[in-house]
């Protein structure tokens, strides 16, 4: 059984650009290891993922998500099993005011869950949206 999970948190403290990209670059390979599929993004201090996979391994990610002191304040705002997955692999991006167009980023991550039943996919994209409204430009 697949299980779908996706959250948002806020860091514990400021990181730099690199020290941000070596954790994303980190997260990435250590969950296609796992083949955990997803998104992740960090803007502003605050933390975007959905988590894809076989059930037992997204869980227990998410149960090391939760006890991960650099971010806090999780919100899951789904979890749940699904037929099948649907995401082709593990994305993650910083959006940092020089590289962030709002229009692009949605269209680009939107597409990414099309192959999620409608219910999700429309979970996930007002979640998205929300998070990226709240980025500065």
């Amino acid at each position: 059984m697949h299980h779908t999970i996706c959250y948002v948190s806020t860091a514990t403290r400021e990181f730099s650009g690199s020290e941000i990209n070596e954790l994303l670059a980190l997260w990435k390979e250590k969950n296609e290891e796992q083949d955990i599929k997803g998104i992740l993004l960090y803007s502003e201090g605050h933390f975007f993922q959905v988590l894809e996979g076989e059930r037992s391994a997204v869980l227990a990610l998410f149960s090391e998500i939760n006890n991960d002191k650099r971010h806090s304040g999780i919100i899951q705002v789904l979890g749940k099993d699904i037929e099948r997955g649907s995401l082709d692999g593990y994305r993650t991006e910083h959006l940092s005011s020089p590289n962030f167009s709002r229009p692009d980023l949605i269209r680009n991550y939107c597409e990414s869950v099309e192959g999620m039943d409608s219910h999700t996919q429309g979970q996930i994209k007002t979640v998205l949206n929300s998070f990226l409204d709240t980025r500065v430009l």
